[in-house]
């Protein structure tokens, strides 16, 4: 298995990313787009796209990504960027007659396009990024812990080759470190 480069690694900012994006680096680009492919298609999503709109959007999105990206001023407001110019996109396929969006919502679900919606995005980006970066020992810990209502603390305790009486503690301490990674900047960790 090939070793994987700075351009490649969950850890590296999005600063570092635009800039190597903006030499041409073409794992650079692969890894922006997998680190906000789940953002860019959950926007058209909550709007009730289909499969081959969302595709739309995604590849109108990225393409206004290739060209507009020299001329954004910090990378730390990309995921903002994104969020906006998806959420354009959407209303524009919207208009050019794709199905309208679904009229109910789940409960407790902010109303498609508002500004609550948009941080509801933002916090779950933030999440998924503070995942990656908090590390494997921690992510899998976490992982199993809330895979499952009731998960049994023996065999987790097995499966980890720890006390069973540490893995409260050890759980807390990724927790906190979690909580810290997500209120980080997005993609500057």
């Amino acid at each position: 298995m090939p070793a994987m480069n700075q351009s490649q690694s969950p850890e590296t900012s999005d600063s570092e990313l635009v800039a190597r994006c903006l030499d041409g680096d073409d794992r650079a680009w692969s890894v922006l787009i997998d680190r906000y492919s789940r953002l860019v298609y959950s926007i058209p999503a909550r709007h009730g796209l289909g499969r081959q709109d969302s595709e739309d959007v995604f590849q109108a999105v990225w393409a206004l990504v290739v060209k507009h990206l020299p001329t954004l001023r910090d990378a730390r407001t990309l995921p903002a960027w994104l969020i906006t110019t998806t959420q354009r996109e959407t209303w524009r396929v919207m208009r050019k007659g794709a199905p309208t969006p679904r009229s109910a919502q789940a409960e407790g679900e902010a109303p498609i396009g508002t500004h609550a919606e948009l941080e509801l995005i933002e916090r779950r980006q933030r999440l998924r990024e503070a995942m990656v970066r908090i590390g494997p020992e921690c992510r899998t810990l976490l992982e199993t812990l809330f895979r499952s209502d009731r998960p049994s603390y023996d065999v987790i305790a097995q499966q980890f080759g720890m006390p069973r009486g540490s893995i409260g503690p050890r759980r807390a301490r990724c927790l906190q470190k979690l909580s810290d990674l997500a209120q980080d900047a997005p993609g500057e960790g």
